[in-house]
């Protein structure tokens, strides 16, 4: 198995974005920013940042010793040549914030807005997120929350995160016609449970079960994350993701609708893509080609989809302390298409235990599901369930599916666990 290749680019051209703002400025000729990475450029940033603005970064080198919080603003972008952005030195934390060192402060290195005072319009890339400079480095490289648009795209976080905290990206949107794409962003690197790091934080256990660690789950060290006040439609597309121990690529929360598209993922705890659906979105004229929602929802974006994902699971990476699942489904309307599982590394059965495609419902009003899962293959070189479905699932379906054990043998009944499927159309074990 081979996850992980290609190349994400870590820059974004000035002249394509610079139409959509009334003024260009460039932080280091304008404002001073240092680009040897000696001086930090918090003082700069906050001098820069003004609606309507773009904000270009030089390539170079560039350190924040304070976090970078903005609401309210709108229209702004901060666009990098290849500019390479770490924080200062790290000596204490507890929980999310840094007590001691050069940086102090939350680890949200930029806040963009919050679910109750969203920032406006948004763009933001071309950067490199240094978490391989230093033993104990790592933080949350934007958390946005976005009433408007937001194009988030070619950003590289270079090295594993290592000090326990939140993870490097948080992004929702706020309003059923917002909508947030997230495009290009390599965090192969992955991070480490906070027990492995000089990160103080504790946490309740994951589970009081014999067969769980005696310490907490590291909740938040997740590489991509979601919010559960998100409305509107955010779009995932073309990341890169190695292994996180509290899930890895996590968009699920809120009411609105999540499109996964073309990522690869492996390697974390808990789920490699865990999602939900929601009716809380209006159409979007560059995704679903028309602004008729009754249009959308016959169109190929529904409602939440997934769609030509590679999901692996093949080790038990160092900070992974939880069982590893493939792609997990839980309330509203949910489409999984064109994606392929590999499984060569399982533990346990049932809910708790390894699967390819799986369903979690909350019981009462948050069942999971409906969903359909459709020309898609699971490889299990290891015993596992290929599809686990849970007691609370509205309905799921399962069509064109393709399940492969490789070097034993299984039926179709012994691969499908929990109360099964409402509909197996084709799907074939061990094709000849």
């Amino acid at each position: 198995m081979s996850v992980g290749d290609g190349d994400i680019p870590t820059a974004l051209p000035p002249d394509q974005y610079a139409p959509r703002f009334s003024e260009v400025v460039n932080l280091v000729d304008d404002f001073g920013a240092d680009p040897s990475g000696e001086h930090p450029i918090d003082a700069p940033l906050r001098q820069a940042w003004d609606n309507d603005r773009l904000i270009v970064l030089p390539e170079g080198e560039y350190k924040m010793n304070r976090p970078f919080r903005r609401t309210s603003t709108s229209n702004v972008g901060l666009i990098g040549q290849n500019a390479l952005i770490r924080h200062g030195r790290v000596e204490a934390i507890e929980g999310h914030t840094v007590d001691q060192g050069e940086y102090t402060g939350s680890t949200m290195m930029f806040r963009i807005g919050t679910s109750t005072n969203p920032h406006g319009d948004l763009v933001f890339g071309g950067l490199i997120f240094d978490w391989g400079w230093h033993a104990n480095a790592g933080m949350q490289g934007l958390n946005a929350f976005i009433d408007g648009e937001a194009e988030i795209r070619n950003i590289v976080f270079h090295g594993t995160h290592s000090l326990g905290s939140f993870a490097n990206l948080r992004v929702a949107t706020a309003e059923p016609d917002s909508v947030a794409l997230v495009d290009s962003v390599d965090m192969r690197g992955g991070g480490l449970h906070y027990i492995d790091t000089i990160n103080t934080r504790e946490e309740r256990r994951y589970d009081e079960g014999p067969e769980h660690p005696d310490f907490g789950q590291s909740w938040g060290s997740t590489g991509f994350t979601g919010h559960p006040d998100q409305q509107g439609t955010t779009v995932i597309r073309n990341m890169i993701c190695g292994p996180w121990p509290d899930n890895t690529i996590y968009p699920r929360g809120g009411s609105g609708r999540k499109i996964v598209s073309g990522c690869i993922v492996w390697d974390g705890g808990g789920s490699q893509i865990r999602t939900n659906g929601g009716d809380d979105w209006e159409p979007v004229e560059w995704l679903d080609g028309t602004d008729n929602k009754d249009e959308a929802l016959d169109g190929p974006y529904p409602g939440s989809v997934i769609e030509q994902c590679h999901v692996v699971i093949e080790t038990n990476p160092d900070g992974v302390y939880i069982n590893p699942r493939g792609i997990l489904l839980q309330d509203g309307p949910q489409l999984v298409r064109d994606c392929e599982i590999e499984i060569a590394y399982a533990e346990g059965g049932g809910a708790g235990g390894t699967y390819g495609f799986g369903t979690r419902g909350e019981g009462g009003e948050s069942p999971a599901g409906p969903a359909v899962v459709e020309n898609s293959r699971i490889t299990l070189y290891e015993n596992a369930n290929a599809i686990y479905v849970s007691p609370y699932t509205n309905s799921i379906e399962f069509h064109d599916i393709e399940i492969n054990t490789v070097g034993w043998e299984a039926g179709l009944n012994r691969l499908v666990g929990g109360t099964g499927a409402d509909q197996l159309e084709n799907v074939i074990v061990n094709a000849p």
